[in-house]
């Protein structure tokens, strides 16, 4: 069975930083006996190494884009923890650290975006893009897209704010409806195949505001479950 997509981004990611000429110092576990540490653990409670990053990555045990960033991290916040700013470790698990929170601020989207769409269960097209076809399901009627009042700036970006809170299930349900509505608004990212794009700004009002009540919806009920 092959990797998800969100985990082989993860993984080229975490290659560019144990190719880096300091990866090295961080891809086993710290070993408190070997190097005359013996107050490590009482300092560090949960030690983590990008080797062990690497295997949990492959062997399945990082389920979300957000707990690879996390364990990423608090490999160099450790390091950075444990040695004194002017020490070596500290100066070079800052620059690996400051390295990979750019990299991650520039592939982070992409990356949870991919895993959305594979957790609501979207299938792949040709060059790894989700199969919209996989997608299809019950269609919508014109009735149900009676309002089509113009929808404002703030009113588009807090749509789009909202999609973003919204659980895979629900957004692959977003995708399905703009889908369905006109297929040709969702395209591949030119720089990333993996990557679907949606530019609001081309879908009719009738739609978005169709979309906006499905949304305010289902982050209410989202809410009430956590509430309840």
């Amino acid at each position: 069975m092959s990797k998800p997509e969100w985990v082989k981004k993860c993984q080229t990611m975490l290659k560019s930083l144990t190719a880096h000429k300091h990866g090295w110092v961080f891809m086993e576990p710290v070993d408190p006996i070997k190097l005359q540490i013996p107050d490590y653990l009482d300092v560090i409670k949960r030690p983590m190494d990008l080797g062990t990053v690497k295997t949990n990555l492959s062997a399945g045990q990082i389920h979300t884009p957000e707990q690879f960033k996390d364990d990423v991290m608090l490999t160099f916040a450790n390091a950075m923890r444990y040695n004194p700013a002017a020490h070596d470790v500290h100066v070079m698990a800052k620059t690996l650290s400051d390295q990979f929170k750019q990299k991650w601020e520039q592939g982070e989207q992409g990356i949870v975006d991919k895993y959305r769409f594979e957790q609501a269960g979207g299938g792949q097209g040709a060059g790894g893009a989700p199969d919209m076809s996989q997608m299809a399901g019950k269609r919508l009627v014109d009735s149900d897209f009676a309002d089509d009042r113009a929808m404002s700036y703030e009113e588009k970006r807090e749509l789009s704010n909202n999609m973003n809170k919204l659980p895979g299930k629900k957004l692959g349900s977003v995708v399905q409806i703009i889908h369905d509505r006109n297929h040709k608004i969702l395209q591949p990212n030119g720089e990333d195949p993996d990557e679907i794009e949606i530019d609001i700004d081309k879908i009719d009002d009738a739609t978005l505001r169709y979309l906006d009540t499905f949304v305010k919806e289902a982050l209410a009920k989202k809410k009430k479950h956590k509430t309840a």
